[in-house]
């Protein structure tokens, strides 16, 4: 992590969130964490405009390997270096 560089790394996962986000949009998904600037972190938060609970859809996704948090009554998603836009899109394909 020191030799990427910490604004490296920051710059990636905003560019990951990002696409992340837009993959939801249209996906029965209310992103509920802040994306404007200077607001944005690397912890996407999500709920379900449908009515599944995170604790179904972190089970769900768990079954798949693919690791995220219930916390309230939201979906924690996390993305982190070692992960792509093909993880991203493995992610999104798998939610219900």
């Amino acid at each position: 992590m020191t030799e990427t560089g910490v604004e490296r790394i920051a710059a990636y996962l905003e560019q990951l969130t990002d696409y992340l986000c837009e993959r939801l949009r249209n996906r029965g998904y209310q992103i509920v964490s802040s994306r404007r600037p200077g607001e944005k972190s690397q912890i996407v938060c999500v709920r379900h405009n449908r009515g599944l609970t995170p604790m179904a859809l972190y089970a769900h996704l768990k079954q798949r390997n693919i690791i995220t948090a219930p916390r309230g009554d939201r979906l924690r998603i996390a993305p982190h270096l070692y992960n792509t836009r093909e993880d991203i899109d493995a992610l999104v394909d798998a939610l219900p």
